[in-house]
């Protein structure tokens, strides 16, 4: 090897699910999987990856011969992580919940490096057994945003030295359109007019995740329709009957059939005619980790509202792309809702595209991979 050549890493990658089910979680698991496998084309890394839940893979993703889905069969994908981590130097954990994996690896291995990935709310209260063993015993923790690494430092006790910030990224196949300016061909279909302010959240409605702040949303409309009675709120993605039974009654009680309209479960192919159709992009959430769908209306050229009390501050890059709010008070909510009506920049094409170029040096898969490819080497 000449003194100029880096020595390439093998890496092995466990994971709960990256293909079997949808959410940020999921997002992320995909776009390292995507990381992974570039860096291993490019001689960098030799990985592999296993699964808990999967039994299948994107192959758009990653090489289906480095990849083992273990089905649910927890006793099997503990057992075949145990027997793979010896042929490999880097060890990522893709959630604390595969702390007692990561712990006997580290016991069978000491000399193998354990790193732990952490997203959000799974470890912003105390942690107590393996899952704060793991924590002690890793030799790195990845956070997703600096306020999740402040929560492992004030919480858990860390060394914030052992913490690296590793944010989301925009999915590499998530279709950024040509421009930023607003489509209305997607508006017929809600019965929405030309005229019509479109506040936009996309999200998973469930009553076991109350804290996505859409109902606060609702709560703040009919100050909002008093003044501009032309206003409609879009709520999509995904929702379970309790939920739907709960804003369903909410929107009743405050009038606000005429101006609340859930489109359910979207396909992937939609999304971004879903963010051209809207004029402003709000998620004030209580519990973000850190927020892709804010970086993706960004990057679709909506303004975008998010909560100041969690993750989504580090989407925002802390007031710098967007808007971030008291994610409880329903008054500045409804006050930065009134301003960015107010001030309607949806067009203004020059603007929106100076907040994309700004979103993508931050957040594009390109800078998300050389962040990964500088961690590997550091170990």
């Amino acid at each position: 090897m000449s003194p100029c050549q880096k020595e390439m890493k093998r890496i092995l990658f466990l994971n709960l699910t990256a293909f079997s089910q949808t959410g940020g979680i999921e997002r992320f698991n995909k776009c390292f999987l995507k990381a992974l496998g570039e860096l291993d084309k490019e001689g960098v890394t030799d990985s592999y990856s296993l699964s808990a839940y999967d039994d299948s893979v994107s192959e758009q993703y990653y090489d289906a011969a480095r990849y083992k889905g273990f089905g649910k069969n927890k006793i099997s994908f503990v057992l075949g992580s145990l027997a793979k981590a010896g042929k490999y130097d880097v060890i990522f954990l893709g959630h604390v919940n595969l702390a007692s994996v990561g712990i006997v690896i580290k016991r069978l291995y000491p000399s193998k490096k354990v790193i732990l990935i952490t997203h959000g709310i799974e470890v912003w209260t105390q942690l107590t057994g393996i899952k704060k063993k793991i924590l002690d015993v890793a030799d790195r923790v990845m956070s997703v945003s600096s306020f999740t690494k402040n929560k492992l430092k004030e919480v858990q006790g860390i060394n914030g030295n052992k913490v690296t910030v590793f944010p989301n990224t925009i999915d590499p196949y998530f279709s950024i359109p040509d421009n930023v300016r607003r489509v209305d061909s997607l508006r017929e279909r809600y019965d929405i007019n030309k005229e019509d302010f479109v506040i936009y959240t996309l999200t998973r409605l469930a009553n076991t995740e109350l804290y996505k702040g859409y109902d606060k949303v609702i709560k703040a409309l009919p100050a909002i329709i008093k003044e501009y009675p032309n206003t409609k709120y879009v709520i999509a993605g995904k929702y379970d009957a309790a939920e739907k039974e709960r804003i369903d009654k909410q929107v009743a009680a405050e009038g606000l059939q005429e101006h609340v309209i859930l489109t359910g479960y979207l396909q992937e192919e939609e999304l971004v005619a879903h963010y051209q159709m809207a004029d402003l992009y709000i998620m004030p959430s209580r519990k973000e980790g850190f927020g892709i769908v804010f970086i993706e209306a960004l990057v679709c050229g909506l303004p975008v509202i998010a909560g100041n009390a969690d993750g989504s501050a580090d989407a925002l890059l802390n007031g710098e792309l967007g808007t971030l709010i008291d994610p409880n008070s329903v008054e500045d909510i409804a006050a930065a809702l009134k301003k960015h009506i107010q001030n309607n920049n949806r067009n203004k094409e020059e603007e929106r595209l100076a907040v994309r170029e700004k979103t993508l040096d931050s957040f594009a898969f390109d800078r998300y991979k050389q962040r990964l490819a500088n961690i590997i080497a550091e170990c």
